[in-house]
């Protein structure tokens, strides 16, 4: 897994927003903007103080008491973090409210909006039927493919992959600081 997807330096972002103590956008930005500099511990905690999250403050040292302890606080919140009890099943990726509880601390409320947008659009076109606004009633187009969560995770990624590397400068702007690889990494470990 590469540093931009290292869920070590994810889960205290996870945490740490459901704990309210990341209220902003800000926040967010500089906590994943942290999580990609970061190679180590020690220079997650810098890179948190190089993007604004001054030392001293609440956020900085539960930041710091999580890289000290990880494994304590991933044992105690695994639901806060989606990971799953040892033998239990994972949810299905297609119906599952798990989904936006857990992608919610690393999006801005724009980037929400359009994972959203995906996310449902994405969704729909797994059913048989559906009905478009526009069109009226639709086919789902991947309704005679394998609906595991394997699969459809790697055709979700292929599908925000095709957005975010949209021919149309348009849609690729809307996506361009779009976190597609934490998101991608946060479904893969919740889901399968």
């Amino acid at each position: 897994m590469s540093n931009s997807t290292n869920l070590l330096f994810i889960d205290p972002l996870l945490l740490a927003f459901r704990q309210g103590l990341v209220r902003q956008d800000i926040q967010k930005s500089a906590l994943l903007a942290s999580a990609r500099a970061a190679s180590d511990a020690m220079t997650y905690m810098t890179a948190l103080n190089n993007f604004g999250v001054s030392r001293g403050s609440r956020l900085f040292n539960f930041l710091g008491e999580f890289m000290a302890s990880p494994a304590y606080y991933r044992n105690k919140y695994p639901k806060a973090l989606g990971i799953r009890m040892e033998g239990e099943e994972p949810e299905t990726f297609l119906i599952s409210q798990q989904t936006f509880f857990l992608i919610d601390p690393v999006l801005t409320d724009r980037q929400q909006t359009l994972f959203a947008e995906n996310y449902w659009w994405f969704v729909n076109n797994h059913k048989f039927t559906y009905t478009d606004k526009l069109k009226g009633q639709c086919v789902g187009v991947y309704q005679n493919e394998p609906k595991d969560n394997v699969s459809t995770l790697s055709r979700f990624e292929g599908y925000l992959q095709r957005l975010v590397n949209n021919s149309s400068q348009r849609v690729r702007e809307r996506y361009e600081d779009f976190p597609t690889d934490i998101v991608i990494a946060l479904l893969r470990r919740t889901f399968l």
